[in-house]
């Protein structure tokens, strides 16, 4: 029963997170988090290199399954968790899928914790020997899961495409003198937040193709798109995944 009644308000939450593009909006929205960082040092910068990076990655392969999976992460792009942060981010995110409805934040923020997304998150990173404590794995894994989402597509197919990706968002990200000088706390907020949007991605895709509802899967797919636009510029639509990489078609 206990089960069966977080499933029912997770799929609750799906609907309104994704519905509410307003709420997803608000990520990197200056002053309302981090002091603008996430849109001024990452948004405003990180589209066009990545974009340019996409149409040249093809120098910038991972050769080989059995390179060591530590050496494409950049290490100025970790951080600490601490749980004042982790508090943080969990309150903004039930405020945000409860739609500022200060009745339905306490329930939201239980369910979201009962839920556990960002062990969840952690597990889908495991096997590509990514780190959830690090900001450009972290983007990564929002990048390739949100594509997964919107063109209904399967990245786990594609090991080397996933390095090859991880690689170059690390080179973009580290090489970024804005986005290398954020704090601890900034880091980990903004990883954080990310990790939400792409496990709640990844489970209202999941929960959409169960119902087999053509109409609202093509409603979710659209507003996952939009919220991955909202955060890195990116209209993932427009581009492929195979074993290059994110690959503009």
């Amino acid at each position: 029963m206990k089960n069966s009644k977080i499933t029912f308000c997770l799929i609750t939450l799906f609907t309104i997170f994704l519905s509410n593009l307003e709420a997803i909006a608000q990520i990197g929205n200056p002053g309302i988090m981090y002091q603008g960082a996430f849109n001024n040092a990452m948004f405003l910068t990180t589209k066009s290199s990545i974009e340019r990076g996409m149409k040249g990655n093809t120098n910038n392969k991972v050769i080989g399954k059995k390179e060591p999976h530590t050496k494409n992460l950049a290490v100025n792009l970790n951080f600490t968790s601490s749980t004042k942060i982790q508090d943080k981010v969990l309150n903004m995110v039930a405020s945000m899928a409860a739609n500022g409805n200060r009745d339905k934040i306490k329930t939201t923020t239980e369910v979201i914790k009962n839920a556990n997304f960002l062990g969840e998150f952690n597990k889908l990173l495991k096997p590509y020997g990514f780190s959830s404590h690090n900001l450009a794995d972290v983007f990564t894994a929002f990048i390739a899961l949100s594509w997964q989402a919107v063109n209904n597509g399967d990245v786990a197919k594609y090991p080397q495409g996933i390095q090859n990706l991880r690689k170059q968002m690390n080179d973009v990200m580290s090489n970024n003198p804005a986005v290398s000088a954020f704090n601890n706390d900034q880091k980990q907020e903004i990883a954080e937040i990310l990790s939400y949007m792409a496990i709640i991605f990844t489970y209202a895709r999941q929960e959409q193709l169960k119902t087999n509802n053509s109409a609202n899967w093509e409603t979710t797919r659209e507003n996952i798109r939009q919220g991955a636009i909202k955060v890195s510029g990116i209209d993932l639509q427009k581009y492929t995944f195979n074993n290059d990489g994110l690959i503009e078609k």
